[in-house]
């Protein structure tokens, strides 16, 4: 199973007692603004957080804990997601942290791990992002890590979106 170290964080699968934090996270509005699902229900989160374990047991790509190495608490995910964009099979590059964590850099340092994972261990060659245009802090992220806007377009037939591209 892949776990992956910063200066500051540990990127890991997630386990069954991360369920309290990782709820949290998912559930607060001001994290989950830009979410086309909005905020999670506990049983929602659940749903997700056993899927990410199975598919980190099964070695495909996932969103991880993200956790503090000075508290060894959770405060983020980061990690992939496959998506289809407009007939191509793309794998996209997401991240989130509780609001307190907010303008530390944290969401770039575990970014920017993943991705060097991406193109180094899982050897691909290509990431996508996909990103509202009010979101500036994802975008920030996404920049610092080389992504570059390739078009713009519909989500989900509901919201527009920036896709940005990142080549190995």
């Amino acid at each position: 199973m892949i776990k992956i170290t910063t200066q500051r964080l540990i990127l890991r699968p997630f386990q069954q007692d991360d369920l309290s934090a990782l709820h949290r996270l998912f559930s607060c509005p001001e994290v989950m603004r830009f979410s086309l699902n909005g905020p999670y229900s506990e049983e929602k989160t659940y749903a997700l957080m056993n899927q990410c374990i199975e598919k980190s047991q099964q070695n495909q790509a996932s969103l991880l804990a993200v956790i503090d190495k000075k508290n060894r608490q959770l405060i983020g995910s980061c990690g992939f997601f496959a998506q289809t964009i407009q007939g191509n099979d793309e794998l996209e590059l997401g991240y989130r942290l509780i609001k307190s964590e907010w303008g530390k850099g944290l969401a770039t340092e575990a970014a920017t791990a993943m991705k060097n994972y991406a193109f180094s261990e899982m050897r691909l060659t290509r990431l996508i992002s996909i990103i509202e245009k009010d979101n500036l802090a994802s975008l920030r992220v996404a920049e610092k890590n080389g992504f570059k806007l390739e078009k713009v377009m519909r989500y989900d037939g509901r919201i527009e979106v920036g896709i940005y591209a990142v080549n190995a």
